[in-house]
């Protein structure tokens, strides 16, 4: 692993889990909380992408940091998966921007289409 960003991403068990909390949320909240705190930015679900780059010594230092303040991860942790991130690109805008065309064309094809008093009795739906 070089000095790039980390993406860290995990699963673990809610049936472990269970032994421990009772509302199986509070620990993905105290391990966002540490992943926060050690600069990292949550991005979905159990997904976690360093704010900058890092190397690997400093990636097992934070992971050993985890497991002393959660004891109870070793037993409920299914994966613990670490990913070099290396070129990003977010697809979000041209998602959108596809899909507002994608709504603007069907909107405009629905106008042409649809008599003026169908419209009127679908818009009061």
């Amino acid at each position: 692993m070089g000095i790039n960003r980390k993406a860290i991403n995990f699963d673990l068990s809610t049936k472990s889990l269970e032994k421990y909390f009772k509302d199986t949320r509070e620990p993905y909240s105290l391990i966002k909380k540490f992943m926060l705190e050690n600069g990292f930015e949550h991005r979905q679900y159990s997904g976690y992408i360093s704010k900058e780059p890092i190397n690997e010594r400093r990636v097992i230092r934070i992971v050993n940091k985890l497991t002393k303040k959660f004891t109870w991860l070793g037993e409920c942790v299914k994966e613990f998966d670490i990913t070099e991130i290396g070129e990003q690109y977010s697809l979000k805008e041209t998602i959108q921007d596809l899909c507002a065309k994608d709504f603007h064309q069907k909107l405009k094809e629905f106008t042409e289409k649809t008599p003026k008093n169908q419209k009127l009795k679908d818009l009061e739906r």
